[in-house]
């Protein structure tokens, strides 16, 4: 069944009635030369099967939820105190320059978190045909409609269209899945004044009191002298890992604003390839360092020859 015409759904019901109940289907569109090109913009390379992506939260407002998740205000609650940083510049009467990062609270409700879906498309193929879909296979009675939903809706944000795909298990070849999380870039010690030509895209886009509070925060921890560095792609759009591989220590920075910072040790790819939420939620990271006062105190202590101070193993 072929939804078009619609930017967004409320409800799969009248979708999905065509389905006997535990039948399983699949919601994506067959790759036809408009869908090719599409792929490819969202950031597909071959369009080999088994390709996988998460799309950018860039991309509109239910990629930007699938990648991110949102807050939701708890109105019926107390407003609390949170901080926000701010970058001041001021010149004294004989003109001399001075700086300063300040965390100014205020007043807002509290927020309650609703994890990022963390939906992939992938490339999958049924004989000489290839397909593109938009999640894991769904089950009529069991995959819940508003995950159904969520699907057919960002199918129909990135290509105005989505369809209700049969399952054929003698047909369908359901390959390993390969995730295009990380750019890796060329591994040994890369001076901050080169890595920072490398943020260059990220660090543009912003305004330029955020521009100088993250350059601030990267150039700390690439002080450190990081043997190899990654950007992030797919869902991790906006990251950066440091990898520290002597010590086995792995930050991962932000270059969005507002965000914390994280430090794994051991095997950072197998963990970057867990969603955010995952992460977070089973505790995956040995540290989390929120972007408030203290915080660069907290990256020094992770290479801290004071045994009092260090944060790491």
């Amino acid at each position: 069944m072929l939804i078009t015409g619609k930017k967004r759904i409320r409800k799969c019901g009248k979708y999905i009635k065509h389905l006997s109940e535990s039948e399983k289907a699949y919601i994506g569109l067959p790759i036809t030369e408009d869908v090719s090109s599409r792929l490819k913009e969202i950031g597909f390379k071959e369009l080999s099967l088994g390709e996988s992506l998460v799309p950018s939260p860039k991309l509109g407002p239910i990629s930007r939820f699938n990648a991110n998740g949102k807050e939701v205000a708890q109105r019926h609650l107390p407003k609390e105190t949170v901080y926000r940083q701010q970058h001041w510049e001021w010149e004294d009467w004989n003109g001399t320059s001075y700086s300063r990062t300040v965390d100014i609270p205020y007043q807002r409700y509290p927020r309650k978190l609703i994890p990022a879906p963390w939906l992939a498309l992938t490339i999958i193929q049924s004989k000489d045909k290839k397909f593109v879909i938009a999640g894991d296979v769904i089950v009529k009675g069991e995959t819940t409609e508003e995950n159904i939903t969520h699907q057919i809706n960002l199918m129909l944000e990135l290509f105005k269209s989505a369809e209700i795909l049969q399952e054929n298990l003698e047909s369908y070849q359901i390959p390993k899945i390969e995730r295009l999380n990380w750019e890796l870039l060329p591994a040994g010690n890369m001076p901050w004044e080169k890595f920072k030509q490398k943020l260059t895209p990220i660090l543009d886009k912003k305004s330029k009191g955020k521009k100088m509070i993250i350059a601030e925060r990267l150039e700390k921890v690439s002080s450190h002298n990081p043997d190899f560095h990654a950007i992030g792609t797919n869902g991790y759009h906006g990251y950066i890992v440091f990898g520290f591989t002597d010590i086995n220590l792995y930050i991962f920075e932000t270059a969005e604003y507002g965000n914390a910072t994280y430090v794994f040790e051991g095997d950072w790819k197998t963990v970057s390839s867990r969603t955010k939420s995952e992460i977070i939620q089973g505790n995956l990271h040995k540290h989390r360092f929120v972007h408030l006062e203290g915080w660069n105190k907290k990256i020094d202590n992770l290479f801290s020859s004071n045994d009092e101070n260090k944060m790491i193993s």
